[in-house]
């Protein structure tokens, strides 16, 4: 069976389909594999708002169940003001900026709070089962560290924010931990994401 991730993102596709590689009968599936394309505007006030918009534009063009999700970050030594939340990339209202300059700012910003603060990520997450029903819910992933001590390897292959985040369990920079630190790390986010899926998509397919 076929389950639609409506992402461009290639690195949210791949860690997507490791965490969902548990089920052998579940094939998860891209736009690009389908050569579809759609322009949805993320204008919500909320990650849950946002994923709701993307599944249902992709299911509605498919007809495929449908997954789909919005992040955001949540930095504890910033003010609310401050807080990047859905808008990680976007600085002092600019888009458009690369993903070095986007790394300086907030190194620069963990640099007068001390240079290192915990943080989490958090995920609004819309499924679109076979009947075009929403299943919706949010996920917070564990703590980590935004330090601006540094990585030896600057590669932002794995987001912008890479090479300054550290793994407070595994003691590690996420960038040189092994696949079981990777997922204990997400273990809560893993759970999550298995059970909406088993639950709205293996289950209802297997009636």
């Amino acid at each position: 069976m076929k389950l639609l991730f409506a992402t461009g993102n290639k690195f949210k596709f791949e860690l997507m389909k490791r965490r969902l590689s548990i089920f052998e009968e579940l094939e998860l599936i891209s736009p690009k594999d389908l050569d579809l394309e759609i322009d949805v505007v993320e204008d919500g006030k909320t990650a849950g708002e946002n994923a709701y918009k993307k599944a249902m534009a992709y299911f509605n063009a498919t007809k495929l169940p449908t997954i789909a999700e919005d992040s955001g970050l949540y930095i504890d030594k910033f003010t609310e003001e401050e807080q990047p939340g859905l808008f990680v990339r976007r600085i002092n209202g600019k888009d458009d900026l690369s993903d070095e300059e986007i790394f300086e700012y907030y190194y620069n910003k963990i640099l007068n709070y001390g240079g290192e603060s915990t943080a989490h990520y958090f995920s609004g997450v819309a499924l679109v089962d076979l009947d075009g029903t929403v299943h919706s819910t949010i996920f917070n992933e564990r703590d980590f560290l935004l330090t601006t001590n540094l990585y030896k390897d600057k590669s932002f292959k794995g987001g912008v924010l890479e090479p300054m985040s550290y793994d407070l369990n595994a003691k590690k920079y996420f960038d040189e931990r092994t696949s079981e630190e990777e997922e204990y790390h997400y273990k809560k986010l893993n759970e999550g994401y298995r059970k909406l899926v088993k639950k709205y998509v293996i289950d209802r397919a297997n009636r």
